[in-house]
């Protein structure tokens, strides 16, 4: 294992919103959990940031209990358009040009991540969409299925629901903001954001939200990284995620997540959340939804999981 310059951390969501049926809550808190470990055992083998977030983000599009990979919800039209993003960040790189990759409106691929770093690290692209990634996956050896293999009995019971009460596009007051996300630094002082999604109830065909555009659902920078939840076109308007790793500059984690959300989005009446790390491996967390399933390592505190109560915001400081 390589010298230890840096403290490895990781941190993962499992969305912002509702906190959905009580009977899922275990099955969620284990599957964010087994998330987070695969992540872990990366960096305590000295791996990559990167390596270690997409994993965890891997393992979350796999649970069908989680808006991402397998468990999205499904478009107007009952089909699973996904979206993800990937950014990696070394101590040496200019803020603002690390690599990075992203993909949208995506069907028939099991891993958005794992296709959004195939962007990144195979294509001179930072965004690709629709059948024209599809493509591009099988040409970079990623696993392709049928669009309807994607789609679990429970999105479906939720579309149908959905549909036999003749809601729109319009997202509706409680609805569950799910997305999943990770952010790591590792012992080299690498740090990566990946995130990804399966959209928001009721989306029309073809959207694609904040998850697939760098600086608004996913950024990394040397001086940390961040991976965001919550209404779509609100973080995308914020460019919520930049505009918390760049207060990391002045202030801590903890402070630039809580101010951001306070003053990019809950100033506008939307919901979002926010899980941040720094080059410190200080590890942070804000929303201002319902509320926020989190995980999180750190060698002092080891592996830790929570429902994050949401910022009251009329008494932040």
């Amino acid at each position: 294992m390589p010298r230890a310059n840096f403290l490895p951390a990781l941190a993962a969501h499992g969305g912002a919103g509702a906190a959905g049926p009580p009977h899922e809550r275990p099955e969620r808190r284990r599957g964010l959990i087994e998330a987070v470990q695969a992540g872990v055992e990366i960096l305590r083998g000295g791996g990559s940031a990167l390596d270690a977030a997409v994993a965890t983000v891997v393992a979350l599009e796999n649970h069908p209990l989680f808006n991402a990979g397998y468990g999205s919800l499904l478009t107007t039209d009952g089909a699973a358009e996904m979206d993800a993003s990937v950014m990696f960040a070394t101590p040496s790189e200019r803020d603002g040009h690390s690599p990075a990759g992203a993909v949208g409106a995506v069907s028939r691929v099991r891993n958005p991540i794992a296709l959004a770093r195939a962007v990144m690290e195979r294509t001179p692209h930072l965004l690709m969409v629709g059948p024209g990634a599809e493509r591009f996956a099988r040409r970079a050896g990623l696993e392709l299925c049928r669009p309807g293999e994607m789609i679990t009995e429970r999105a479906r019971e939720r579309w149908l629901a959905r549909r036999q009460a003749r809601l729109t596009a319009t997202l509706p007051p409680g609805s569950v903001h799910g997305t999943v996300g990770a952010v790591a630094v590792d012992v080299r002082g690498g740090i990566a954001a990946a995130t990804s999604t399966g959209g928001v109830p009721g989306k029309l065909a073809g959207r694609v939200g904040d998850s697939a555009i760098i600086g608004a659902g996913t950024y990394a920078s040397p001086l940390g990284a961040a991976s965001a939840t919550g209404q779509g076109e609100a973080i995308i308007r914020a460019t919520l995620c930049r505009a918390v790793v760049e207060a990391c500059a002045v202030a801590s984690p903890r402070v630039a997540a809580r101010r951001v959300i306070t003053s990019h989005i809950a100033c506008s009446g939307a919901e979002a959340g926010v899980i941040a790390v720094d080059r410190r491996g200080r590890i942070a967390f804000a929303h201002n939804a319902a509320t926020m399933q989190v995980a999180s390592y750190d060698p002092s505190r080891g592996l830790h999981h929570e429902w994050i109560a949401p910022i009251r915001i009329a008494s932040y400081r």
